[in-house]
């Protein structure tokens, strides 16, 4: 046939397709497949002289084929001639229907997500129940947390993931080859299919197995994007006092603390934090993009920024904390802050991505507001750093326990996700085995199931 299809036959076509694959993968997996199908009855029946040979290699053969039909390749060559005839639809919009004259299939499916996006177009969820509370292993030494991000820049979750139970263990700690504090996981899921069958019941396996480190405030692996994040680069007489940071108001109040700190870094010469002093209007200290480690950020990646602050030691009184990074900010009364050291992070919401936070003359900033009255307040551990892709969704390992204790070898941090099975979501399912990805998905969504 030939002709120019409208968007929603271009849907109708992609639906057809992909209720082809998943009516293989339904029939393959429920029916011949797995403990209890049709190949293991006929293999478990197997005796005599020429059946369980001759048997087995017919079974090896039918499973084989059927395998190939539903490999991510196979499913990639189907769906993207989908997606090349999406690009005319792109191509026709007056507006939002960039991307159309690309040709690399990658590129091209990112441009179909931004036109979902501004067109509200949404698939089927997978209905994936992410895991997000993290079980600490019963014997670990150290503490702290494994932080995820499951949500893109526009809210939309990131549904490109296999759904099993993934464990984080330390293999590398202050005595075994790394630096205290920027200890490194190894992270493994549950094992993969052999084949492409029983991939839904499956996990990522060890093509997936990889390692991440945990962050701090100092340099080198797992280190924060700013200079001087713990506060250790200090003069008392010098414009700025800190090193990196502008002390854009309030400059005579704020001093270093070399005797209360949260915890030391890799690097540290001066273990140390900031010390704000209250009831002298608004203090603020900045540090801009120029100042930082690096001079550019991803514009595809999210960042984690946090600090640690102790309100108890100097008793600050009222205010709040502000934390801002370009234009995301949280402002924390000081009256709500846990006593001993606390964590205050942005919300671990797509503000974490740079579309959302960017902004001319971008920096970071620390701001103890107009309403303080007394005492004073720490600050120490400035983390901003991206956050660790792993498995298609993101991952923040640090120390943040009030009272720290740095990881060992074997400490170990589980989570186990549910949900997400094939037929829950079959256009968000093939695209994510094909490789392409997800698209922006909802309960309800624009195009149906097949």
């Amino acid at each position: 046939m030939s002709g120019t299809p409208t968007e929603a036959e271009i849907q109708t076509q992609w639906k057809n397709t992909v209720d082809i694959l998943e009516s293989i993968r339904n029939f393959a997996d429920g029916t011949l497949a797995g403990a209890g199908g049709k190949f293991d009855t006929l293999l478990q029946s197997l005796e005599g002289e020429y059946t369980p040979l001759e048997l087995a290699d017919f079974v090896n053969t039918i499973r084989s084929g059927v395998s190939n039909l539903i490999t991510p390749s196979q499913a990639a060559a189907a769906l993207t001639p989908i997606f090349y005839e999406y690009a005319k639809i792109l191509a026709a919009a007056s507006t939002g229907g960039q991307g159309s004259g690309y040709r690399t299939p990658s590129e091209l499916f990112r441009a179909i997500y931004e036109w979902f996006v501004a067109n509200t177009v949404t698939i089927k969820s997978r209905a994936i129940t992410y895991d997000t509370s993290v079980t600490a292993g019963g014997s670990n030494v150290g503490n702290g947390a494994l932080t995820r991000l499951t949500v893109d820049e526009n809210g939309f979750n990131l549904e490109a993931c296999h759904v099993e139970k993934k464990i984080f263990r330390c293999r590398a700690d202050q005595n075994s080859g790394t630096d205290k504090n920027a200890e490194v996981f190894e992270f493994v899921g549950t094992a993969a299919s052999y084949d492409s069958l029983l991939r839904g019941s499956t996990g990522s396996g060890e093509s997936q197995r990889t390692t991440l480190i945990s962050k701090h405030a100092g340099t080198g692996n797992g280190g924060s994007l700013l200079t001087n994040s713990s506060f250790s680069e200090y003069s008392a007489t010098a414009t700025p006092k800190f090193t990196a940071w502008t002390e854009s108001a309030g400059g005579a109040q704020v001093v270093q603390d070399a005797t209360n700190f949260y915890r030391s870094h890799p690097g540290a010469q001066t273990n140390a934090s900031l010390r704000i002093n209250g009831g002298s209007g608004v203090v603020t200290l900045k540090q801009p993009l120029t100042a930082m480690r690096v001079r550019r950020l991803d514009p595809n990646a999210p960042y984690f920024f946090r600090v640690m602050v102790n309100k108890t030691i100097g008793t600050a009184q009222n205010g709040a904390l502000v934390i801002r990074v370009g234009s995301q900010s949280v402002s924390t009364n000081i009256s709500d802050l846990a006593s001993g050291w606390t964590e205050v992070t942005l919300p671990l919401t797509n503000v974490n991505w740079f579309r959302n936070f960017d902004q001319d003359g971008f920096d970071v900033e620390i701001e103890w507001t107009s309403g303080s009255t007394s005492g004073y307040l720490l600050v120490d551990d400035v983390i901003f750093a991206p956050w660790d892709l792993i498995d298609g969704t993101y991952w923040c390992l640090r120390g943040n326990a009030a009272t720290h204790a740095a990881w060992a070898v074997d400490d170990s941090l589980t989570v186990t996700d549910t949900g997400g099975a094939p037929s829950t979501g079959k256009l968000q399912w093939w695209l994510f085995v094909s490789g392409f990805g997800y698209l922006p998905s909802s309960g309800s969504p624009s195009i149906s199931d097949p």
